[in-house]
């Protein structure tokens, strides 16, 4: 053989192996995006690069170097070993800096999440843990800040800087949304049965029934089948509203439950009704 033809030969077997590389690379990126936006849905995915993933992690600018990530890795997918590195840039946060209280008294407002959503921030330190009150079985409610085009999470840190205990967070924010409810019932016209998709809050209106329950309505039921879809049916109604809640639940983006509720009103305790 030539040296021309080894070296043809020779450059064949190396676009071969570089090609290899390549589509085990751009498998272990796709994987490792998909495990990130699945698996730590409080990192928040802002952009992807063939390189780099760019979000916010408790409202900081955080990256991921893919790259880096690929030869650290050895192109594996190995889930423990990357759900680490993203706790490593949890652990690497700053403290919490939260705008004085009196400024933002009236931006602070409830949200019904997973109560997995929320146990995702004990991986945090203890400042950065969201306040979270349980609300039903695999719910509960925490707290935002609701900024321009935006949600901040109240943390345990803010709470403590702004010396407030949970329960008054818990009132002051149900006065807000009360207020906000308040506006929005007078734009639609009055209360309604249905609530989907008008300004991000509407699950967690079940927090004040007695504002948005229809009149005609007796002895409410209630289903939060997503974070934007609130649903109010009469007693009689249970199948009818649990087939409607269990649809809603399965197209959710966001899903909450699929259970039916009666509130026990002194105590605001839902019960999951067969």
């Amino acid at each position: 053989m030539t040296p021309l033809r080894v070296a043809a030969a020779g450059l064949l077997v190396l676009a071969a192996v570089l090609w290899a590389v390549r589509r085990r690379y751009d498998r272990f990126t796709a994987w490792a995006v998909e495990h990130v936006r699945s698996a730590h849905p409080d990192l928040a995915v802002q952009g992807v690069t063939a390189h780099e993933l760019s979000g916010r992690l408790a409202g900081v600018p955080v990256r991921l170097d893919l790259a880096a990530l690929f030869r650290r890795m050895r192109g594996r997918l190995d889930a423990p070993a990357l759900d680490g590195v993203v706790d490593a840039m949890r652990a690497a946060l700053p403290p919490p800096t939260p705008p004085p209280l009196a400024s933002v008294r009236g931006a602070v407002l409830p949200l019904l999440k997973p109560a997995a959503f929320a146990a995702l921030y004990h991986r945090y330190p203890p400042g950065l843990r969201l306040v979270a009150r349980p609300f039903a079985d695999g719910l509960v409610v925490v707290y935002v800040l609701l900024g321009f085009q935006q949600l901040l999470y109240v943390t345990v840190g803010a709470c403590q800087v702004w010396d407030i205990d949970p329960d008054e967070l818990h009132r002051l924010a149900l006065e807000n949304l009360r207020r906000r409810t308040e506006r929005l019932l007078s734009a639609l016209g009055g209360p309604r049965r249905i609530y989907a998709h008008l300004d991000g809050f509407e699950a967690a209106r079940i927090l004040i029934p007695d504002l948005v329950a229809p009149p005609d309505v007796r002895e409410a039921l209630w289903a939060v089948p997503d974070e934007h879809l609130l649903l109010v049916g009469d007693g009689g109604e249970a199948g009818r509203l649990a087939r409607e809640a269990a649809a809603a639940f399965a197209a959710a983006r966001r899903p909450l439950s699929p259970a039916v509720f009666r509130l026990r009103e002194a105590a605001l305790v839902p019960e999951v009704v067969s």
